[in-house]
């Protein structure tokens, strides 16, 4: 899962190519990555282990592992899933600024390629 992106992404001199979309680099003033699924995540995996020890001696054993099978999913889900955004003045307040979802830690990688292209881009003008 260390590479998992929904869609594609290709960089080029000039412009930054997605599944749906291309942004040319010389528009684009912000590129971020965020977990937006964190603090859901968090709060499901903390209500099933509250869940699991408050009633620990009314539970079968299969009902705790699966409770708090569920809890560590729902915890590594959302520190896995990520949000690539690419955002402009001229893309501000609409559908277009959510780029990708994928990996948080594949995300990354493709933002530092991207902010590197941006500092070409301007470094060649």
């Amino acid at each position: 899962m260390s590479n998992f992106i929904l869609g594609s992404v290709e960089i080029t001199n000039e412009a930054i190519i997605t599944h749906r979309d291309s942004y040319l680099l010389q528009n684009l003033t912000v590129v971020s990555v965020r977990r937006p699924f964190l603090a859901p995540a968090l709060l499901v995996g903390v209500a099933f282990t509250v869940f699991c020890l408050g009633f620990m001696d009314l539970l079968y054993a299969d009902e705790t592992i699966v409770a708090i099978s569920l809890a560590s999913a729902s915890i590594i889900a959302g520190m896995r899933l990520g949000r690539l955004q690419l955002l402009s003045r001229d893309l501000k307040n609409t559908e277009l600024s959510g780029a990708i979802w994928g990996d948080h830690n594949a995300l990354q990688k493709i933002r530092i390629q991207i902010v590197e292209a941006m500092k070409n881009h301007e470094g060649s003008q």
